[in-house]
């Protein structure tokens, strides 16, 4: 399961837990669906600037 699902289901049950309704849920919840590729190619990151760090720092090497 993807990490963005159980996020979603712990929100859910969060927001049930504070008495809203599933109609109020969707409202809140409802994010729209952006692709990952347009025209073939990799989407560029939209980066808050705060909460990303840059891909590279994580490339582990093979030292030899």
């Amino acid at each position: 399961m993807l990490e963005i699902h159980k996020y979603r289901i712990y929100e859910r049950s969060r927001l049930r837990a504070q008495g809203m309704t599933d109609d109020e849920i969707e409202k809140v919840l409802h994010l729209p669906f952006k692709p990952a590729f347009i025209n073939g190619k990799r989407r560029e990151r939209e980066s808050d600037g705060e909460n990303q760090m840059p891909t590279g720092q994580f490339a582990f090497r093979r030292s030899r």
